[in-house]
């Protein structure tokens, strides 16, 4: 059966007096009467790399007396998938909210704005970096969920951090040559380029839509540089005592300047819910074969698009 006609949407939003809870499309199976069953809902999500990840939600034909309960900072939480394979896709935070034609608006951070407290603190001499991490997370009320450094740096001075919670926390794991992935006030920290848990297989049986597209062409950009202009020179003639000054006229130069390109693919695929920032998956189609770690995602009407980076690939 084709997933597209079991598509399913579950959206929880926690109010200050209650819980709304909406189902999009009906579910006859539904019986209970605080249950929004059926109320056409949209939504798409935004993978972020130096800010909070957003997503977006889109309720038709909601009460204004319903709408009016929602407000800024609730809580949402999307759960999105096929039949009764349902997973959270998303969780956050209300940031924007907009309301006309009994249509509801959402926008939602994934991360609490708490991430952009401003925090001042210092370390001892021979702090390692995992300390200091585990340290400014608990001052913004961050869970590190994971933490594999590849280097746990000591620092054998000491350590002073001020400035922005999120920023000073992505030094830190800079410094260790590791990398960060954070999901719902949650922080993922890792190193490794391949899980030993098995992977999951994108091709096409399970989703696959196109072949991946090849983001690893070499990209020269030209760029006009204009050089400085020349001093003016002083020319003495030979019939007249008068000075003639000359200028040169300023040139224009180009140079070539190579892009750098991040990822080696863009996948596109049906939803797998379970998919985050970060994670391995194995890419099988008729051009493509081997192990990718996922750089970056978008969601848009149940279809991702992975930003991909090559970890290995038969053949090559």
């Amino acid at each position: 059966m084709n997933r597209m006609f079991l598509e399913k949407t579950q959206l929880k939003i926690l109010t200050t007096s209650d819980e709304i809870n909406v189902i999009y499309p009906k579910d006859i199976a539904e019986t209970r009467i605080d249950y929004i069953n059926g109320l056409e809902t949209k939504w798409n999500y935004k993978d972020n790399d130096d800010k909070p990840s957003e997503f977006t939600i889109e309720i038709n034909n909601l009460t204004k007396t319903t709408a009016n309960k929602i407000a800024l900072k609730n809580n949402v939480i999307l759960n999105a998938g096929y039949g009764s394979d349902l997973g959270e896709v998303a969780s956050g935070f209300v940031i924007k909210k907009e309301y006309n034609d009994n249509v509801l608006k959402l926008t939602c951070s994934e991360i609490d704005v708490k991430y952009n407290k401003v925090i001042s603190s210092a370390y001892e001499p021979m702090t390692t970096a995992s300390t200091i991490i585990n340290d400014i997370a608990k001052q913004i009320d961050f869970y590190v969920k994971q933490l594999e450094l590849k280097n746990d740096v000591v620092y054998k001075i000491g350590e002073s951090v001020h400035g922005h919670a999120l920023a000073e926390i992505q030094d830190i794991v800079k410094d260790c040559s590791s990398k960060i992935n954070i999901k719902n006030n949650m922080i993922y920290i890792y190193y490794k380029d391949l899980a030993d848990t098995s992977k999951i297989v994108i091709d096409y049986t399970s989703g696959l839509l196109e072949e991946p597209k090849s983001s690893n062409v070499p990209e020269i950009k030209i760029e006009a540089k204009k050089e400085e202009k020349p001093k003016a020179e002083t020319k003495k003639s030979t019939k007249k005592s008068t000075k003639k000054t000359t200028t040169k006229k300023a040139t224009t130069k180009k140079e070539a300047k190579k892009v750098e390109i991040k990822e080696d693919y863009e996948v596109k695929c049906l939803l797998i819910h379970y998919l985050k920032k970060g994670d391995v998956f194995h890419l099988k189609s008729q051009e493509v074969d081997g192990d990718m770690r996922i750089l970056s995602m978008s969601i848009d009407d149940f279809i991702m698009t992975l930003k991909v980076k090559v970890i290995n690939e038969k053949g090559k």
